[in-house]
C-alpha cells in the first residue's frame, strides 16, 4: 500500500504545517471574495456618490471623476485584503498554541490528515488513489511505510462551545488543494464527529463564508443543516460577507436546544 492518509491527533511539531496550510485555506477565498465586494451594488453607489461631489462641489473635470472608479476598486481589494490578512494572522496563532487551545483537556481536540506516499512521484496527487484510516487502525495493520515519505495535508480542531449547550464548534477545516477531493476533509469531519459523539455532545456546529461552497456543500452531504445566516462585517457597515452558520445534531436533546436557541436569537433581534 503506497499511498495511505491517517487520520491522527496532533502533537508538537505538527503546528509548522498546520499553519501553512491555515495560510493556504483562509487566503485561497481571497480572489472570489475581492471580486464578490467589487460587483456589490454598495461599490457602485460609492463610485457615483464620490463622481458627483467632485463634479459638483469641486468642479474637478468629469473626465478626471472618472478616475473614482479605478480608486474606488483598489480600497475595496485593499481591505479585503487586509482583513484576509488579519485574519490569516489570528488561525496561524490559534495553531499555534493548539496544544493549549485544543489537546489541554478531554473535551477538546485538534486532527491531522497525515500522507504516506513514495518519495519520487512523477505524477500528481490527483493522479492516485489514497486509502484514509484513522490512526488505530493503521498502526494494527502495521503497514510498512519505512520507505515512503509523511507529510500533514490537512488538519481539524473542535472546541467546546460556551455559547450552545452541551455543544461544540468545530474550526480550522483545512486541506492542501492537491490533495481535495480525496475524501480527506470527509474523513476529518467524520473523525471530529465521532469525538463529539464520544464525549457527550448534542450537536457540533461550524461557520462558513458564501465563498467556501464547497466547504458548505461537502458539511451538507454530512447530513449538516442551514442553522442560522449573518453578515460579517469587514469594513463596519460598507463591507460584509454572508456566513453561514451550519449545525449536525448529535442527540434529540441537541435539537430542543438548538430550537430554544433560535427563539432567543429571534427575541434579541427583534
Amino acid at each position: 500500500m503506497s499511498h495511505v492518509v491517517v487520520i491522527r491527533p496532533y502533537k508538537a511539531g505538527d503546528e509548522y504545517t498546520c499553519c501553512d496550510l491555515a495560510k493556504e485555506g483562509v487566503m485561497s477565498s481571497l480572489n472570489s471574495t475581492m471580486i464578490g465586494n467589487v460587483c456589490r451594488e454598495l461599490t457602485f453607489q460609492l463610485m457615483i456618490l464620490f463622481a458627483a461631489l467632485m463634479f459638483i462641489f469641486l468642479s474637478v473635470p468629469f473626465t478626471l471623476c472618472a478616475l473614482v472608479i479605478p480608486a474606488v476598486v483598489l480600497l475595496i481589494m485593499t481591505c479585503t485584503y487586509i482583513a484576509f490578512t488579519v485574519k490569516c494572522s489570528a488561525v496561524q496563532q490559534e495553531i499555534r498554541n493548539a496544544s493549549r487551545i485544543y489537546m489541554s483537556n478531554a473535551f477538546s481536540c485538534f486532527w491531522v490528515a497525515e500522507v504516506y506516499e513514495p518519495y519520487t512521484m512523477t505524477r500528481k496527487p490527483a493522479d492516485f488513489h489514497y486509502t484514509i484510516m484513522p490512526e488505530k487502525e493503521f498502526k494494527a495493520r502495521n503497514i510498512d511505510v519505512s520507505s515512503q515519505r509523511k507529510k500533514i495535508v490537512g488538519c481539524i480542531g473542535l472546541l467546546k462551545s460556551h455559547r450552545l449547550d452541551k455543544g461544540a464548534w468545530l474550526k480550522r477545516l483545512f486541506v492542501q488543494e492537491s490533495y481535495q477531493r480525496k475524501g480527506i476533509a470527509s474523513a476529518l469531519l467524520q473523525a471530529a464527529i465521532d469525538f463529539a459523539n464520544e464525549q457527550g455532545y448534542s450537536c457540533v456546529n461550524l461557520v462558513a463564508s458564501e465563498y467556501n461552497e464547497g466547504g458548505k456543500t461537502l458539511c451538507l452531504k454530512k447530513k449538516f443543516e442551514l442553522f442560522h445566516m449573518y453578515h460579517k462585517q469587514i469594513l463596519g457597515s460598507v463591507m460584509s460577507i454572508s456566513m453561514y452558520e451550519l449545525s449536525y445534531r448529535i442527540k434529540p436533546d441537541g435539537e430542543d436546544y438548538m430550537t430554544n436557541y433560535s427563539k432567543k436569537r429571534s427575541y434579541v433581534s427583534n
